[in-house]
């Protein structure tokens, strides 16, 4: 049996059919195997919520500090200290 490929797309379910919201790229007739997660309720704009406090949470921990740059792993030293490493 061929390995299953997944693709995650977005469709609205209007008619008793499921209407794509992008085109799709499946020869006509092709069965595939639905898993429907609704997205337009009132758990999702609560999901949306969590999600935002938290990673602004998050951001607020991490932040980028007064350097700006987001990654500081060419020189750490530096980043943190204001110099580099003494060798």
């Amino acid at each position: 049996m061929a390995k299953a490929a997944v693709r995650v797309m977005d469709a609205v379910y209007e008619d008793g059919v499921f209407r794509p919201v992008r085109p799709v790229t499946l020869p006509n007739r092709t069965r595939v195997q639905l898993t429907v997660v609704v997205v337009d309720g009132p758990t999702a704009q609560a999901d949306r919520v969590w999600i935002a406090r938290h990673r602004n949470a998050l951001l607020a921990v991490a932040g980028l500090g007064a350097s700006g740059r987001p990654d500081i792993s060419a020189h750490p030293h530096a980043a943190l200290y204001g110099t580099r490493r003494p060798r």
